[in-house]
């Protein structure tokens, strides 16, 4: 997958800012740059970054200006989805799990790889600490003309206790019209709601989706992406709205 030395360097930099240790680098890298598109008032937020091929990323992680510091200070890192056993396979996507040490920080991370070959997300948890979500896919070539439905893995957790709990979404996305619809559902919440499709950049967004985790309603924003030559895949981040958001998640999936 073309995203994984991108998405790896994020990723490596959440672990370094969040568990105490520094990253080596003391140039910023050539390959990508890195802001911060909101900040939480607990100081997390969400991120984004872009490589110089294109490659795209958006992330939820605590301390979000430093996690974003770190990531345009970092030397490329290396972490191959490959590397980790895979423990369960869904109809769109594998599931992989594993840890990585970084400066003898632990990390646990839960992956999940759409069988699209062109995005994935990593789940990150630093036990006792903090956690942060990576959705990442190759650069965006061109909007399709017409509709197409892309179905895939709906991941939401609290960000403030338990584990996360998997789904599945279907987006339903009109490029002539510019407007994507999006329903993603868990066992315990769902997720629905529309917004607009950035043709020119092959992004998405909307802050007005409808949240129900458990019967608790609110308004959510959502931070979407187009990879793939003919945006043949999607991923990215969502969060509830308030200051301090009570839930987050991630996405990833194709059409045919």
């Amino acid at each position: 997958m073309k995203a994984i030395k991108f998405l790896s360097v994020a990723a490596i930099s959440f672990v370094s800012a969040c568990g105490g240790g520094t990253t080596s680098a003391t140039a910023k890298s050539a390959t990508a740059n890195f802001t911060t598109l909101k900040a939480f008032s607990d100081g997390a937020g969400v991120g984004r970054g872009v490589a110089s091929d294109g490659t795209q990323l958006v992330f939820i992680a605590p301390d979000v200006a430093e996690v974003v510091a770190s990531a345009n200070q970092a030397d490329p890192a290396y972490l191959q989805f490959s590397d980790f056993a895979i423990m369960e396979t869904l109809p769109t996507a594998v599931i992989r799990e594993g840890t990585i040490t970084v400066e003898g920080v632990v990390a646990n991370i839960t992956i999940v790889e759409d069988n699209g070959g062109e995005a994935g997300i990593i789940y990150m948890q630093i036990p006792g600490v903090a956690d942060a979500v990576f959705a990442s896919g190759s650069a965006f070539g061109a909007a399709p003309n017409g509709s197409f439905t892309y179905n895939g893995v709906h991941i939401i957790q609290s960000r403030f206790v338990g584990d996360g709990e998997a789904g599945t979404f279907s987006l339903s996305a009109d490029f002539n019209n510019r407007t994507f619809s999006y329903n993603g559902s868990t066992l315990s919440s769902s997720l629905s709601g529309s917004g607009t499709i950035d043709t020119v950049n092959g992004r998405f967004a909307s802050n007005t989706l409808n949240s129900n985790v458990g019967g608790d309603t609110a308004f959510a924003t959502m931070y979407g992406q187009l990879h793939g030559d003919s945006a043949q895949s999607v991923s990215g981040v969502f969060h509830t709205n308030e200051s301090d958001p009570s839930y987050g998640g991630a996405f990833v999936g194709s059409r045919p």
